[in-house]
Order: C-alpha cells, then structure tokens, then sequence
C-alpha cells in the first residue's frame, strides 16, 4: 500500500565516450496527505515507506502529540479507484485534542524543509525542554556508529538520492533507521518508529546523513536525545540551540575526527574511561 521506494526511467548518460541511452534506478519522490483528528494538516513530499511511522514522528515534532499513547489511532489508504492520492489519518485522545491545531490551514511541506508552511518564527517551538540526561560517550562510539549505519542505506546505494537517519542506544544497539529523499523526513520516520515501538527512553543518539540545521536539533530536542551528529556542518543557530537544550551536537563526523559544537564533556577521547566500545556491540537493526 505504501509504493515503491525506487522507480527505472530511460535517460541518456553522457561520458568519455558520447552518450548513450540506459536505464536508470531513482528514488521515487511522492506526496503524502496528513489528516489529524479527521481534518487536512498537511501534505509532505516523501519517499513511499514507513508512512506512519513518518506521520508519528511528524505529529511529535509539530507538538501535536506528546507521545504514542496520545494516538488513538493511526491508519493509511488510499483515495477512491483511479485516484493516486495517499493519506495517513492519525486521530488523537480526547485528552490530547484539548491543544490546538497549530496551524489551521492545510500547507504543503516540501522534503527539504522542515520549517516549511509557518507563518511566523512564533509558529515554531520554542519551549522544548532540555535534556535530562548526561551520559557520556566515547568517540569511537559514534565513528563505529556511523560505519554500521552507512552499510544499512539500501536506497541510496542503488540511486544515490537519499538522506538516512538512525537512533541508537547507549549499549550500541541501533533502535530504528530510515531513508527518506528529505533529511527532516528521514528524522521523522526514525522517530516515529521507536514511538511505535516504545523505544522512546532507550533513544540517546540520533545519526543523520545531513547538515545540522536549527530545526534538525528542534526535532532531536523533541525526542529528548543526548547526542545528535551528522556528516555536515552545524549552522549557528542550531549550535546555539542544542547549548540551550543541554544537546551535545556533533558534524563533519568522519574516520578519526568530528566536530563538538556544544555541551563536548559528552564525548570521551579514546583511552578515557568508558571511551572504548566492542564494534560488536552495534547490532544490527531488529525486523
């Protein structure tokens, strides 16, 4: 019901020796309207997969929902025959829908931006609660932890146009992972599944393949994760915003270095106690 991830389409590749026509694998890039409480909230550009877990974490991160136990229920169809439209419905506890809607009109929010649709900067978050915990980590930690979540992108592999996103626990296990063609999107659908599998207070490290913007931090900061790295730069105000939320925020993580813009007392150097991890224990995602 879902789709596909990938489609093939015939293009003409152009090289060393002239052009010629082939077949090439793309990521497939697909709206998905979000209904909540029945109504039209918002339509997402994404790649067909893990729709609701998208759609959770989404809700979560918009402040909709404050946790899974706030849904009453969450489905996915499609439009009548011959129509191509997706939905995902996600209806809330009478308990929850005593906070409003955020937003009363139905926007439309591009893959690339998850800031997209707001009218105002009052419209985003600003009152996310920092983070309670302070458990240290050592950096090998996260360099092994960005080598075993390399090795799990199908989709990039095979078409090059995917952003991933994974969350791991303190023992190393990696407790969700997703691919998405939007780097909020890829955020969102890992969220959203360690929520559909009550995995919430296990996730201390979020990894994701992007650069780290303000709202990337604002979507990690919504979780309550410790750590959130990526392979890119941080921007200023993300920086500035995972300080105040007590977030140790990490880019350009590569073999043997990485850059700590904030709260760097989380991160061990190799050698200090509880520094060094057995690679073995990044396992590999549960089915």
């Amino acid at each position: 019901m879902t789709g596909r991830a990938t489609t093939v389409r015939a293009i003409v590749r152009h090289g060393p020796g002239g052009a010629a026509a082939r077949d090439d694998l793309m990521a497939v890039e697909d709206p998905l309207e979000i209904f909540i409480d029945d109504s039209p909230y918002a339509i997402t550009m994404r790649m067909p997969g893990q729709d609701r877990d998208l759609v959770l974490g989404y809700c979560l991160t918009e402040g909709l929902i404050r946790d899974a136990s706030d849904v009453a229920d969450i489905s996915h169809c499609t439009a009548g025959l011959g129509e191509k439209r997706i939905f995902v419905r996600l209806r809330r506890r009478d308990a929850c829908r005593e906070s409003r809607l955020r937003r009363s009109r139905e926007h439309l929010s591009q893959s690339s931006c998850g800031l997209c649709g707001k009218e105002s900067l009052a419209e985003v978050h600003t009152d996310v609660p920092p983070v309670s915990g302070a458990h240290p980590v050592g950096a090998g930690h996260l360099w092994r932890l960005k080598a075993a979540v390399e090795s799990m992108q199908e989709v990039f592999r095979r078409t090059g146009s995917t952003h991933f996103a994974a969350l791991c626990d303190l023992e190393g296990e990696i407790i969700s992972f997703a691919e998405d063609i939007g780097r909020h999107n890829a955020l969102d659908k890992a969220i959203g599944s360690v929520l559909r599998q009550g995995l919430r207070e296990r996730a201390h490290t979020a990894l994701v393949s992007s650069r780290l913007s303000y709202e990337m931090v604002l979507k990690a900061g919504m979780l309550g994760v410790e750590v959130l790295a990526g392979l890119s730069a941080a921007t200023s105000l993300a920086a500035e915003l995972a300080e105040g939320l007590n977030m140790t925020l990490v880019g350009h993580l590569r073999p043997e270095r990485m850059n700590v813009y904030s709260h760097a007392e989380r991160i061990l150097e190799p050698g200090e106690p509880g520094a060094d991890v057995d690679a073995s224990l990044f396992l590999p995602l549960r089915s």
